[in-house]
């Protein structure tokens, strides 16, 4: 990535000088972010109007997407340094939900001259009268939650009076599960609920990166860019389709189940890179901003989610940005 390479080298920059040994020192870093998360907007359904009075038949598709919402995150460090290496824990963590497209449609009049179409992933539903309503909810609890743990290391690479380079190794611990539930038809008649899911056990797996900090008087800048692999199994589970007859409602008639499940071993790669500034306002305490943002490759998320993919394995590659109120205490 081109901002990768550009801020691998502005790290590298710092590169000279020897080493200027620190006294043993505890630190907690807290930052509380607004987040957003893109590359996920899945297309659930996919809206298909025909003219059956032209010739050829005219069709027009309109594809409806979820809308992920942005949100609260939170990240919290602890960090232990001395003399020219250190130890930390850092943990992040985000929860949203995404967001619960309505769409109703039917067949205008005269009757047999226009046909409308709902295609979920998994039934089609058609309305060739305009008493023949149908209708797609997102429903609740559809939701995404992603958090990382961190257990690393640091080894000051070099250092002058006012920067040094450091590389931090450890291992990360990361969840990413991802739920929805939806349901389609035509109003009273009957339809489907879908619910599907990717939920994973622990995954664990290696983390590298860079570290530099740069001071102008008072101020601090720190910047980390990083890159791990977590390995586990993703649990492609609950991905259930139940027709009902009648109006859809919390407890419908169920008339027919459909299941599938579907376990997979995944890496995930996850690229990172952090910048804060921060301001002392006491021997102790300094506050600032920062920005956060994290790559997530290639995510198995809910099969069969998208419109005539049924029981696929659909992989989406997630980016999370946050900008943080950040509170650096010393202890």
């Amino acid at each position: 990535m081109h901002i990768s390479r550009l801020a691998l080298a502005a790290l590298l920059a710092f590169g000279c000088g020897e080493s200027i040994h620190a006294a043993p020192e505890w630190t907690v870093l807290l930052e509380p972010m607004y987040m957003d998360a893109y590359g996920h907007d899945t297309h659930v359904l996919t809206i298909r109007d025909s003219n059956l009075d032209s010739t050829p038949t005219q069709i027009e598709e309109t594809p409806v997407a979820l809308d992920t919402k942005d949100g609260i995150g939170f990240r919290f460090e602890l960090q232990y340094a001395r003399s020219d290496w250190g130890l930390g824990l850092d943990f992040f963590w985000f929860n949203t939900t995404q967001g619960r497209p309505t769409r109703t449609d039917a067949a205008s009049p005269p009757a047999g001259a226009e046909q409308v179409a709902f295609e979920t992933a998994d039934r089609t539903f058609t309305s060739d009268d305009p008493g023949e309503i149908l209708f797609f909810n997102v429903l609740e609890d559809t939701e995404l939650t992603t958090w990382t743990v961190d257990l690393y290391g640091l080894k000051t690479l070099t250092e002058t009076p006012t920067a040094s380079l450091q590389l931090q190794f450890g291992l990360r611990n990361a969840d990413f599960d991802n739920d929805f539930h939806s349901a389609a038809g035509i109003e009273n008649v009957g339809g489907t609920l879908v619910d599907a899911s990717s939920n994973y056990g622990r995954m664990l797996g290696p983390l590298v990166g860079l570290v530099t900090d740069v001071h102008f008087g008072k101020h601090s800048i720190r910047a980390y860019l990083g890159q791990s692999v977590v390995l586990g199994t993703a649990e492609l589970l609950l991905h259930e389709t139940s027709d009902f007859v009648g109006p859809f409602s919390t407890t419908p008639t169920i008339t027919a189940r459909e299941s599938f499940n579907k376990d997979e071993n995944v890496a995930i790669p996850i690229t990172e890179f952090r910048i804060n500034w921060l301001y002392p306002i006491s021997q102790r305490i300094a506050v600032g901003v920062s920005a956060n943002a994290s790559v997530w490759w290639n995510v198995p998320v809910p099969p069969g989610v998208v419109p005539g993919a049924s029981d696929a394995f659909q992989e989406d590659t997630l980016v999370y940005f946050g900008l943080a109120v950040a509170v650096k205490l010393k202890i």
